[in-house]
This record gives structure tokens, C-alpha cells and sequence, in this order.
């Protein structure tokens, strides 16, 4: 059962043209298109006028076969739009197939073409009718996005469907790769052209002509078997009679199309009666024509007939079906083209604006605002135009972001500033489609939300104003000015209404980030679930991934190293599609390097920083870049390599441009010298931090406090560091900053261990500790350098729990090679010997409950040698079985 069509489409573009009487049968080319049923693509590739629609229309009327078909114009361009067109012309076939996909593409912000197609081919997998779906005049399409999906579709093409591209040039398809595994058919120029016998037989049906074969073939030869051409002389021929010279006439008839239309209008317009020559040029500037549409656009009730006529003479006008009440038609475009250049000589420019203005009340009282704009902007309208869009923009919001920039790009800037809403929608294009990052983007939309908020300010319109703040601070946040994006979100949430989630939510994310940077982990969890819900009840597909990214870094800063993987590993696989997706995916990955470098895998750690590094490159993401190189830093600083360290950040010094981010990057530098020992290069950042700023977040400055207290220890002035850690614990604790807690109570004990005070340190330590290996940590403790590690062999003796003493062995054997050398056993209870990478796969393999034999099966190698690796890990973890093994594992994240 086919299902209805979305409202707002033009439904003859899913419709086939008719077939006119005149049609000449070409057996030849229909088993060429026969055969391609056998493949998963046909290409019908030839210039204008070669019969590539009618040649399609004769082979799926002829051999029955069930068919969609969506005729494609220069609007389609817009990835939406075209997908809307292709999945309401298949659900003519079945109402169940494209559901999903119709769906997700009426959202405000529709996803990816991998997520919005994979649906829809599960659809036409489970449709067992094999069908053809056609897509004609295919070389209007010019978008890369658009030809990425389609190579999408053909790559993972059912059987149940083939392709036809009707073009005027070889679309941007993948079809080397096509040709290469025989899963292509083409049918170009060369065998579209007429032969001998058909061209006998085209003229004889369309001229009544029983012309000479020696004229037939030297016609053939003047067009070149041009069917178009042809079909003019074939015409010519009618509106001539009786010619004397049959020869000369042919000789004087030129195959060049500029010659051809030229004749066009001299023998076949200016035969016809005045009126109808009238009517062939004031609807000539229209693509698809009606009864009722030329009616409005002439001013009479008699179009209907008119175009009947026309198209019972043959007059190069091609029937379309019926939708509803109304019959629709076209021109071919070569006579289109004759007739307008006519019409502009001779009717004046006044003229013909009316015509296109009564053209799109027309559409505009049928709810075809698509057309309706498309026409007001050719005939330069620019005020009705602009209503026109202002509806759109009511109804369908960004979701054609693309078509919307085309039509404000054609409007002068001083008419975009008298529309509010729209001045405020072209900002959001501008945005979107631009360099975010680049103050230049910033500057080029600020004309537009100052004339907006100037608008809605006078009008006391406080719920668009609401709106514009809460804009205002995205713009902001791109371009790296926090604070002002946190003023205006706070402003906007004081001017929404409760209904308007799409705003709310943006808003709510902002200052989420804000919770971040002010170290309030629980009001940041608060505010980003709220956001996550609003804006997944906006179908805000961005939205929801910029909240799974901060929802990780609460999961981070709180401990919950699994749930941040889990979420980042989300956002890597969603955001997919549009270039602006790489910030995500760089973030995503930033994330889980930070999250693999606290669980102490280093490569893991590299590589995944490398790749965050890599994108922020290619988006110019200042940020981003910052972050990842840091990490890096860090990484090589974990290695031992602090000259290697210090090369990395020069760069990022000299390069830096935002204040905010030059602190952060200095504050880290003043973190790897002083664990390398070098305090004379962490005078100048003294300095620094001395002078207070209000615009620096409290994280950051919780994180220049713990490096002033780590360089007061290393200074021998362990009473000043705990003046400056005293309490931060506790406060840590309080707001949901366990990363904090853990890092203030090491600092805590390693001065109480330089204050000579054993016992106060071994419970800070040991309370960290307690903390830290119920968490997963590792680098929090290792990156405190020789003095942790000392002091962490001090206190193994009198850990309370076996679990806590393993741990703390893990961490000393964490250290790379040469780092640890200098420390000795203790007399502890547990001995300080780690497991090897061969033992780590048998414990876990151990574990997941597999027997001795199973755990060689899956390692290759011998049961005795599995026996062996067991034997060791139970002595060098002290245990005596399986299940105290599982369990000291899952207490050190083994597992």
C-alpha cells in the first residue's frame, strides 16, 4: 500500500511524464536497460534532447516494472531535501518503507547520511518487491554531500532495489569501482542517437512525413541523430506543407542548438495564433505549469484548455500525471529557454515582476512556499520574499540550513535587518556553515543580533530576546569567551518561557560548562541531565552530543572512568557527517586519552591524544589543540622525557592567543618542572598567579594552588603547603571533585611527610589511597614523582587490607624502567613484584571463568605453561584461588 506524501513537497516531481503518441519503440535500448537489471546501477548519460526520460518511461511502462521516480531541479541540492524526495517517492511503492528516515529528517537538526540511510536500507532489505527507482535529470545535483550519500546507498544497495540516473554528465558516483565490478550498465550519447530506421519511423509518426531515405540521412547527418533536433525539423516539416525542395531544405536546416531554438521560434512559435503565442511567453518562466497556476498568472479561466492543446500538438510541452484536481505540465527546456529570451524582448521588465508576483500567491495559497520564495527572488521581491521565508523559518526552522543561506544570500544585507527573526536565523547559518572559531565569524554576525535585539526590545518581546542571549552565548563560547557566554545564558534562562526546551536546553548546557570550570561537579551534573532531556525533546542531534561530552567530564572529575569512556565512545561513533563533527570527535578522543593516561596506558594515551592534536589542527580549534598537546606533554613527562616535554609546549606558548589558555599552559609547565627539579623556571609563574583576576575559573585556580603547594614542598616549606590545602579536601569532596579530594590528601600527606609527622601522612595517604583504588586511579599518585613512591613503600606495611596492599604494588611497578631503580623492598606483607603483560592476559582470561585448557587454547600455548603463569600469579598477588584472584583484579581494574 503506498503511503500518502509529506505535505509541502511538489508531488510531480515524484510523478513519470506521460508518453506521447509519437513515441518510436527502441527494442535495442530496452534490453540494454533489461540487462541492467541484472547489475545495481544504469546510467543514462547524454546532453539535453537525446530522450533519456521518454527511453525510461517506455521501458518501465512497456516491461510493467514497479518503479519510483523523483525529478531532480538545482533546489535539490540541499541533502534534506533530496532525501525527503527520495523516500516519499519510494514509499509509493510500500507505505512501510523510509519511515524511520522520513522522520529524522523532519527533525530540526537531522544526523549524518550513515545514520539517516542505514533505516532506510533495512527497509528495502526486507521488501522483497524488486524495484527500479529513477532518478531523472540527476546532474542538477551538485552538493558532495548529497553524492556521499547517494555512493552511500549504491555501496550497500539491496537486491530488492536498482538505481536509474538519468543525466545530462556522469554524476560524482563512484563508478570506476562500479564499472570494475561489473555492477554497472550505461547507456550514453553515442546509443541514444537515431539510426536509419528510427529516425524513418520517428518522423513518419511525428511529421506524417514519408520523407526520401536519402533525405532521412542527410537530416541524420545534419543533427546527428539528435532526437531533439529531429523532433524540431519533424515539426518544421508540419508548419511548412508541401516544400518544393525538399533537399535545400534540409540543407538550410543546422544541427547547432543556439540555430535550432532560433528556428524554433521562427517556425513554430510565430505560427501560432496570438494568443496562444501570449501564453507561450508569460508561462514560459515557469518549470512546472497548471490549469489553475497560469489562470492567476494570466487572468483568465481558460488555461486548462490551452495547455491540453498545446500538448495534444506536441508543442514541446511534456504531461506530467494528475495530483488531485490539477494536471501538470512542462516545457522542454530548449523551448522554455526560446520562448523567454522572446518574451523579454518584447514585454517590459514591469511586466513580467507582476507576472512572477501573481505566480507566487499562488503558490503561497497552495502551501508551495518552496516555489513561492524560489519566485519572489527571481523576480527580485525582496519584501515578499522575505515574509515568504519568515514562515518557512516558523515551520521548518534550520533543518534546511543549506536552501535558507541560498535564499538570504540573494537578499540584500538592509533587508535582512528589518526582519528580526530572520536576521536572528541568518546569524545562526552564518555560524553554523562558517570558521566558528574565527573572531572575523563573530564580527560578520553581530549587524544581525544587534538589529534583532533592537527589534524585540522595542516590541518588549522578551521571549525572542531569550532566545538571542542564549544564541549570544554560543557565539561566545566558539569563540572562547566564557564569561560572556555564562552571562548570557544565565540572562536568557530569566527571559524563556518553560516551553521553549530548544533554547532552555542550550542554555542549560552553557552553564553546565560553567559548573565545570567553577569546580560545582553536582550543580554541573544537574544542569547537563536537564539539558540532555530538553534538547533530546528538540531533536537537537548536536545539542545531545555537546551534553554527552560535559556528562563524561562530570563522570571524570567524580571518578567514574567507565560511564566517561562509555559516553565518549558514543559521541566518536555519532558524530560522523558534517566537517563541524570533528570538534566532537576531537573532544571525544581528548577525553578517552585522558582517561587511558589515568589508567596508565600510555600508548593508548598517545595515540589518542595524536588524533585529538590532528583535528583540532584541521578545525582550528585553539582549545582543543591546547589540551591535547598538554597531554602529550605529560605523557612524555611519564616517561622520563621532560626535555621531550618541554619541546611540545614552546610551540603552544608562542602560539597562543586567548589569556585564559596561556595561563593553563603555563600553570602546567610550572607542574613539570617542579617534578623534574627544576624551581628556578617557576619563579616567573609566581608571579603570575599572584596578581588575582576575577575572570579566572575556580578550577583553574584550585589547580594553580595544589602546583604552588607542590612547589612549597619541594621548597622544604611544608607548613605553607598545608595553609594552602587546608580545607580543600574537604571542599573537594563537597562539590563532587573526587579527582580533587584524591589529589589535595596526596599533596596533604607528601607535606606532612616533609614536616617529619610518619603518622599524619600514612592516613592522608592512606585515605587517598582507599579512595583512589576503589576508582581506578593511577596517575594521580604517579604523577607526584619519587617522593609519592617513597612514601607509598613507607606506608605498605600498615595498610589495613591486601587489596590496598597489591594496589599500592601496582602502582610502584607502574614506573618505567630506571624511574624506580632507587627504591628497595620493605619487609611488607605483600612483595613488591609486579605481573607481566603474559600473566595480566591469564589473570584476566582467569577471570572470565575459563579452565587452565580454554586459557591455552585462546594464548597458544600448553596446559603445563598456563599452570606455571597461574602458580606465579597467585604468589606475586597472595592469594590461594581462583576467586581471590577475581577479586584482587577487580579491585586493581585489571579487568
Amino acid at each position: 500500500m503506498a503511503a500518502p506524501k509529506p505535505a509541502g513537497l511538489l508531488h510531480t516531481k515524484l510523478m513519470p511524464p506521460r508518453l506521447s503518441t509519437g513515441t518510436v519503440p527502441r527494442e535495442r535500448l530496452l534490453v540494454r536497460l533489461d540487462e541492467g537489471l541484472t547489475r545495481k546501477v544504469t546510467l543514462v548519460s547524454a546532453p539535453t534532447g537525446f530522450g533519456k526520460t521518454t527511453l525510461v518511461r517506455t521501458w518501465i511502462t512497456d516491461r510493467k516494472i514497479p518503479s519510483a521516480w523523483v525529478t531532480l531541479d538545482e533546489h535539490d541540492n540541499d541533502p534534506v531535501r533530496f532525501w525527503t524526495y527520495v523516500c516519499s517517492a519510494l514509499r509509493t511503492l510500500d507505505s512501510t518503507l523510509g519511515k524511520a528516515t522520513l522522520s529524522m529528517l523532519t527533525g530540526p537538526q537531522p544526523p549524518s547520511f550513515g545514520t539517516l540511510l542505514t533505516p532506510l536500507l533495512n527497509d528495502l532489505t526486507q521488501f522483497d518487491t524488486g524495484s527500479v527507482l529513477v532518478l531523472d535529470e540527476y546532474h542538477a545535483i551538485r552538493s558532495k554531500e548529497v553524492h556521499d550519500g547517494v555512493s552511500f546507498l549504491v555501496q550497500h544497495l539491496p537486491e530488492s532495489l536498482h538505481l536509474v540516473f538519468v543525466t545530462r554528465t556522469d554524476p560524482d558516483l563512484p563508478l570506476g569501482l562500479l564499472r570494475a565490478r561489473d555492477e554497472l550498465v550505461e547507456i550514453a550519447a553515442s546509443d541514444l542517437r537515431f539510426n536509419q530506421q528510427e529516425a524513418e519511423a520517428f518522423l513518419q509518426t511525428t511529421a506524417g512525413a514519408d520523407l526520401p531515405g536519402s533525405a532521412v540521412t542527410r537530416l541524420l547527418q545534419k543533427t546527428e541523430g539528435w532526437p531533439a533536433g529531429l523532433r524540431l525539423g519533424a515539426l518544421a516539416l508540419q508548419n511548412k506543407g508541401n516544400i518544393p525542395d525538399l533537399e535545400k531544405w534540409i540543407e538550410d536546416f543546422s544541427g547547432s542548438n543556439r540555430y535550432i531554438a532560433d528556428y524554433l521560434m521562427r517556425e513554430v512559435f510565430e505560427s501560432q495564433p496570438p494568443d496562444i503565442q501570449t501564453f507561450l511567453m508569460k508561462t514560459s518562466f515557469f518549470g512546472r505549469l497548471t490549469g489553475s497556476l497560469c489562470d492567476a498568472i494570466l487572468e483568465t479561466d481558460h488555461s486548462a484548455m490551452a495547455l491540453e492543446r498545446l500538448e495534444r500538438d506536441n508543442l514541446f510541452l511534456v504531461q506530467l500525471e494528475r495530483a488531485g484536481d490539477q494536471t501538470w505540465y512542462r516545457y522542454s527546456p530548449l523551448f522554455a529557454e526560446s520562448l523567454q529570451y522572446s518574451a523579454r524582448q518584447q514585454l517590459e521588465e514591469a511586466e513580467i515582476r507582476l507576472l512572477f508576483a501573481k505566480a507566487t500567491n499562488w503558490y503561497e495559497y497552495h502551501a508551495l512556499l518552496d516555489e513561492a520564495i524560489e519566485t519572489a527572488l527571481t523576480a527580485k521581491l525582496a519584501d515578499r520574499a522575505m515574509g515568504l521565508i519568515e514562515r518557512f523559518i516558523e515551520i521548518h526552522d534550520l533543518s534546511e540550513m543549506q536552501t535558507i543561506s541560498r535564499w538570504l544570500e540573494a537578499i540584500p544585507q538592509q533587508e535582512i535587518l528589518r526582519h528580526p527573526v530572520i536576521s536572528l536565523t541568518y546569524a545562526q547559518v552564518l555560524l553554523y556553515s562558517t570558521d566558528r572559531f574565527a573572531p572575523a565569524t563573530a564580527t560578520r554576525i553581530e549587524p544581525f543580533l544587534g538589529a534583532a535585539e533592537s527589534a524585540w526590545q522595542a516590541e518588549g518581546n522578551y521571549a525572542r530576546l531569550g532566545q538571542l542571549h542564549s544564541f549570544r552565548g554560543i557565539v561566545h563560547w566558539w569563540q572562547g569567551e566564557f564569561q560572556k557566554a555564562f552571562d548570557h545564558a544565565r540572562q536568557s534562562l530569566l527571559e524563556l518561557p518553560e516551553q521553549d526546551v530548544l533554547w532552555r536546553g542550550n542554555s542549560l548546557l552553557i552553564l553546565s560548562y560553567e559548573g565545570l570550570n567553577e569546580g560545582r561537579i553536582f550543580d554541573a551534573r544537574n544542569d547537563i541531565l536537564e539539558a540532555r532531556a530538553l534538547l533530546g525533546a528538540a531533536q537537537n542531534h548536536y545539542g545531545v552530543l555537546a551534553t554527552l561530552q560535559i556528562l563524561s567530564q562530570v563522570f571524570y572529575w567524580q571518578g567514574e572512568l567507565e560511564q566517561a569512556s562509555h559516553l565518549n565512545q558514543q559521541i566518536a561513533t555519532e558524530a560522523v557527517g558534517e566537517e563541524s563533527m570533528l570538534d566532537d570527535q576531537g573532544f571525544a578522543a581528548l577525553s578517552l586519552a585522558d582517561i587511558a593516561y589515568e589508567k596508565n596506558d600510555l600508548t593508548e594515551a598517545e595515540q589518542l591524544a595524536a588524533r585529538a592534536a590532528d583535528l583540532a589542527g584541521k578545525r582550528g580549534n585553539e582549545m582543543l589543540q591546547m589540551q591535547a598537546t598538554l597531554r602529550l606533554a605529560f605523557i612524555r613527562a611519564a616517561r622520563n622525557d621532560f626535555g621531550g616535554a618541554g619541546e611540545l609546549m614552546k610551540p603552544l606558548v608562542s602560539g597562543m592567543h586567548h589569556p585564559a589558555l596561556l595561563r593553563e599552559i603555563q600553570e602546567a609547565q610550572s607542574r613539570l618542572s617542579i617534578l623534574s627539579g627544576d624551581l628556578h623556571a617557576v619563579r616567573g609563574w609566581e608571579a603570575v598567579i599572584a596578581t588575582e583576576s576575577q575572570l579566572v575559573p575556580s578550577a583553574q585556580k584550585e589547580r594553580e594552588a595544589l602546583t604552588l603547594a607542590r612547589l612549597r614542598i619541594a621548597e622544604g616549606k611544608a607548613l605553607e603547603a598545608l595553609e594552602i590545602l587546608a580545607g580543600r579536601a574537604a571542599g573537594a569532596a563537597r562539590d563532587g571533585r573526587v579527582r580533587s579530594q584524591v589529589t589535595v590528601l596526596c599533596l596533604e600527606a607528601l607535606a606532612h611527610r616533609a614536616n617529619s609527622d610518619p603518622a599524619q601522612a600514612a592516613k592522608c595517604l592512606s585515605e587517598a589511597l582507599t579512595i583512589g583504588q576503589g576508582k581506578g586511579f593511577r596517575r594521580i599518585f604517579l604523577d607526584e614523582g619519587a617522593h609519592m613512591i617513597a612514601l607509598l613503600q613507607e606506608v605498605l606495611p600498615a595498610l589495613p587490607t591486601r587489596l590496598l596492599s597489591s594496589f599500592v604494588v601496582t602502582l610502584v611497578h607502574s614506573l618505567p624502567p630506571g624511574a624506580s631503580s632507587h627504591l628497595t623492598a620493605t619487609g611488607s606483607m605483600v612483595p613488591i613484584e609486579a605481573l607481566s603483560q603474559q600473566e595480566v592476559r591469564v589473570l584476566r582470561l582467569l577471570a572470565a571463568g575459563l579452565s587452565n585448557a580454554d586459557i591455552a587454547r585462546e594464548l597458544i600455548v600448553s596446559t603445563n605453561t598456563i599452570k606455571t603463569h597461574v602458580k606465579s600469579i597467585y604468589r606475586k598477588l597472595g592469594v590461594n584461588s581462583r576467586e581471590e584472584a577475581r577479586e584482587v583484579a577487580r579491585g586493581l581494574k585489571l579487568l
